[in-house]
């Protein structure tokens, strides 16, 4: 048996992304103006900048983590096999999505409500949690990027 490896060329209607490293970094193209869902202007400048993904999602290394969402209680937010980029440091704020734990139970990934004092499922099948006056919240961390296979 012979393997032969072949990379077709790109079709007209893909461009490969370039990319360059600089030490641990890699950079690719950046449009800050974005891309338009709509009807796109013509008049629309594509400025192009570089970005560091490992700058942009893991800026803060050392109270970074990443967790892979294996359960639905968030479903349609968070998908089963999407990966969560969480950062330890930040404070619980209202409507965030944070990894916690109500009195020294296992972690979960719910959305926090402080006026009304529940840990939210955004999905309907799944019960809320309601914060006691006498419970005990740890945030493990909030939840600050999505990473989505499409």
């Amino acid at each position: 048996m012979k393997i032969i490896k072949v990379t077709p060329p790109l079709g007209d209607e893909l461009e490969l992304v370039p990319y360059r490293v600089e030490g641990n970094n890699v950079y690719v193209p950046y449009y800050e103006s974005g891309v338009q869902a709509g009807f796109p202007s013509p008049a629309d400048d594509f400025k192009e900048q570089q970005l560091s993904l490992d700058a942009r999602l893991l800026s803060k290394p050392n109270s970074t983590f990443i967790v892979k969402v294996k359960g639905n209680s968030m479903y349609p937010t968070l998908h089963i096999g999407d990966f969560l980029i969480v950062r330890s440091d930040l404070y619980l704020k209202d409507d965030s999505i944070a990894i916690v734990s109500v009195n020294n139970n296992e972690f979960t990934v719910k959305r926090f409500d402080k006026e009304r004092k529940l840990l939210i499922a955004d999905n309907t099948d799944f019960e809320n949690i309601q914060i006691l006056e006498e419970d005990v919240i740890l945030p493990r961390g909030v939840v600050k990027h999505l990473v989505r296979d499409l």
